[in-house]
């Protein structure tokens, strides 16, 4: 099966600085667990991901809210509806401080950005990387289940806490090591029980932080709160939902764009990316020899893409319940990185990153190989890139 669509994740990196729209990027944390106050750490038992999927529809009142250096930048409120376990939403502005667009509609393949005073709107194909919440949502209960059954001195876990830093902010850099996660006992969020996890870097816990309210019976996020520091600036952006309703049971007229028959639609010129179930029907679509790594064992492939325009690469994607492993491979070399001291893959130097997500990268002949890791150490990941080696020029 292969799924075609548009990326757009120029457009969308700015769309996101206003609002947190869903849209989920990946991070890393090696986990040292503590409570705080007398909350006990619970022993989840539900099928996180399945509970949270089965929700039919979610009517909510959205507010957004981004600070800078203390003072509000902007808050958005929205009528919001949504599908979890998909990319459908529609979120209609009720009151703003900034002029954004004043209507969000997504079908689950495409957004469209609509605004009324300029009687346009954009269309935005979306990525499939986008809709992997309840995935996310199951690994981060697993690894709190897996970090009150575990001793105290035993090694850490790791995790995807919800949400990353919106795309199209400024990251934070964060030098490699464990993150300190602490679950925070259950609030009241409008009415909802939520169990509260808070995630910050052990080092430095003013460079990132987040805390997540997840409703304890249906394992929605009813608030997420990111914060970080880059460039002396402290932004903080604050998702809250309330009057929130499940189960709605939505009707896909909803998730259909409705607009004036005098709007003007326009679609951002963008590579076309593809979506393929297995490396097997990925190899049959593209020219590019398919790098063969050697994943460790208990990862699964989630999906393979190819993605065609001024950069022509192919990708992997592994997952097991709490960590990621992706492969690329793009025809775009890059030069003057300063390489790891000592390492090599196939003679060719190695460039490897630590942050939130950690990389290993090495060029060989015409394509640029990269190696990225979610809960998975560096030199596992170069072990995976020794498996690939350099495997010439196709």
């Amino acid at each position: 099966m292969v799924t075609r669509h548009l990326t757009s994740e120029r457009l969308v990196l700015t769309i996101a600085t206003v609002v947190v729209i869903g849209v989920l990027a990946v991070a890393v944390w090696s986990l040292a667990f503590a409570s705080t106050g007398t909350a006990d750490q619970p022993q989840i038992s539900a099928d996180v991901q399945q509970r949270y999927e089965a929700i039919d529809g979610v009517n909510s009142t959205q507010t957004t809210t981004i600070s800078r250096n203390g003072t509000v930048a902007s808050r958005t409120t929205y009528d919001a509806v949504l599908q979890p376990g998909t990319q459908k939403k529609r979120l209609a502005v009720i009151s703003s401080t900034v002029d954004r667009y004043d209507l969000r509609v997504s079908n689950g393949s495409a957004l469209w950005l609509y605004d009324q005073r300029r009687a346009s709107a954009t269309r935005i194909s979306l990525s499939r990387t986008e809709s992997d919440r309840g995935e996310r949502l199951q690994r981060l209960v697993a690894s709190l289940n897996t970090s009150t059954a575990a001793n105290a001195t035993s090694e850490p876990q790791s995790v995807e806490p919800l949400p990353v830093v919106p795309r199209g902010e400024q990251r934070p850099s964060v030098s490699a090591g464990s993150m300190m996660v602490g679950y925070r006992g259950i609030e009241s969020i409008d009415g909802r029980e939520a169990y509260v996890i808070h995630v910050a870097p052990k080092d430095d816990t003013a460079a990132y932080e987040q805390t997540i309210w997840v409703d304890t019976e249906r394992f929605f996020p009813v608030k997420k709160r990111t914060a970080w520091t880059a460039d002396s600036e402290r932004t903080v952006v604050t998702t809250t939902h309330t009057n929130v309703t499940y189960d709605t049971g939505v009707s896909a007229d909803v998730f259909t764009p409705d607009f004036p028959d005098n709007t003007t639609v326009t679609v951002p010129e963008t590579p076309d990316q593809q979506t393929y179930e297995s490396i097997g029907a990925l190899e049959a679509d593209t020219e590019v020899r398919v790098p063969k790594p050697d994943i460790p064992p208990g990862y699964e492939l989630t999906y393979a893409t190819q993605t065609q325009g001024r950069i022509h690469s192919v990708g992997l994607r592994y997952a097991n319940r709490t960590s990621l492993i992706t492969v690329a491979k793009y025809d775009r070399l890059v030069v003057g990185e300063n390489a790891s001291e000592g390492v090599t893959i196939d003679g060719q130097p190695v460039q490897i990153s630590y942050g939130l997500t950690t990389s290993v990268s090495w060029n060989c002949e015409r394509y640029r190989y990269t190696i990225r890791g979610e809960g998975v150490p560096a030199d596992r990941l170069v072990t995976v890139g020794q498996s690939i080696g350099c495997p010439g020029s196709m």
